[in-house]
């Protein structure tokens, strides 16, 4: 295949959706793409296991837009690579049937190939939602590529915020059918050591969807084991950094009752003598100092009120009020004195896709945002 660009005009992209029993989310899915983006040189595939909760159904409203092949596969990374292997477009990537790009994040990522011709992986910002659509957290992406060829490399990317080339892909052979939770991790090690020219930018690209059901939710010990294989794989180390972050986060939230005990006592003896307080889980709500904003996409009903979920690190500095900027709408709440946390409700009508909220205090003090849902 040529490597060079396609200059005279826009690149196609391909989306591979991979799905099954997903008919809660999946028509969302299919909006954030063919509703939200430029069609042309876009192209969807839907690969289906036959899904029997419903899944069909939506499928059919959609068949004339996208293409959507109803096959049993061998599991997701199968049904991922027969994707790849199908797709047209000179970009491709994947997206999970619970997951959502940002309004036009697939034109954002076809301009940036465009102005740069060389590069052949882009990668950019994402959040986590809850499974009611709700905002969580930003993703907290760790990719150090002045250590790239450390064998302790540390890759923390958020899968559907990745975009690649397909004739990188292609040279690579794919995604490893055998990977059942890590094949997204594993190709990004894949991409690094072939030196792949990967550009990371600020945008926001996409939210992935967080909740018992998910794989990396519910895949406890199996997960586990297999990014701790993939990894000694590639890194040559018994027991690398990455995989003990992990077993951290597994022992914090999922491991049995006793052990998430020890575990919190371990990571809370750990936080404190390091930063001399115990600061919240990676992956979990971060306190920030007097001002913070975040935005993420909303495809549900239209929203006509928003409540914010608040907690102070301390009662000694809790201010009288917070101010909200809520796409460019500005308010102020009076806070419930002698309350870590705080809940606020704004009945106010929100017009388009994606929301943006800022909240900052009038004087300084801690606080973190442990979730957002507008709601109708």
């Amino acid at each position: 295949m040529n490597d060079s660009f396609p200059t005279k005009k826009i690149p196609s992209l391909t989306v591979v959706i991979p799905s099954f029993n997903q008919a809660e989310t999946i028509e969302q899915t299919l909006t954030s793409i063919l509703d939200h983006n430029n069609l042309e040189g876009l192209e969807v595939l839907v690969f289906d296991s036959m899904s029997t909760d419903g899944t069909s159904q939506i499928l059919e409203r959609w068949k004339n837009r996208c293409t959507i092949i109803q096959e049993k596969d061998k599991g997701q990374s199968d049904a991922i690579n027969k994707g790849f292997i199908r797709a047209k477009g000179y970009i491709v990537c994947w997206l999970n049937s619970d997951d959502i790009f940002f309004p036009h994040a697939l034109d954002q990522v076809r301009q940036k190939f465009t102005k740069s011709p060389s590069t052949q992986i882009i990668s950019g910002q994402g959040v986590h939602l809850y499974q009611d659509g709700g905002f969580k957290i930003p993703f907290p992406e760790k990719l150090d590529f002045a250590n790239s060829l450390s064998n302790d490399l540390q890759i923390d990317i958020l899968q559907p915020t990745v975009f690649f080339r397909r004739d990188f892909l292609e040279k690579l052979g794919g995604i490893n059918p055998k990977l059942h939770y890590v094949m997204d991790w594993d190709l990004w090690y894949r991409f690094i050591k072939e030196k792949a020219i990967w550009l990371t930018v600020n945008d926001f690209f996409s939210a992935a969807r967080v909740h018992p059901e998910t794989k990396t939710s519910s895949g406890g010990l199996p997960r586990l084991f297999e990014h701790w294989r993939v990894a000694r794989k590639h890194t040559g180390l018994w027991f690398p950094k990455s995989t003990r972050g992990l077993f951290f986060s597994w022992g914090l939230v999922d491991a049995p009752s006793p052990l998430v005990v020890l575990f919190k006592l371990t990571y809370n003896l750990k936080s404190f003598c390091r930063f001399g307080e115990i600061k919240p889980n990676f992956h979990s709500p971060q306190f920030c100092e007097g001002k913070t904003q975040v935005t993420f996409p909303w495809y549900g009903v239209k929203a006509n009120s928003i409540n914010i979920e608040l907690e102070f690190h301390s009662l000694d500095a809790l201010p009288d009020n917070i101010i909200l900027n809520i796409n460019d709408q500005s308010f102020t709440r009076k806070l419930i004195r002698k309350e870590k946390k705080q809940a606020i409700t704004l009945d106010n009508p929100m017009e388009g896709n994606v929301i943006t909220v800022s909240l900052s205090t009038e004087s300084p003090a801690r606080f973190r945002i442990i979730k957002i849902m507008p709601s109708a």
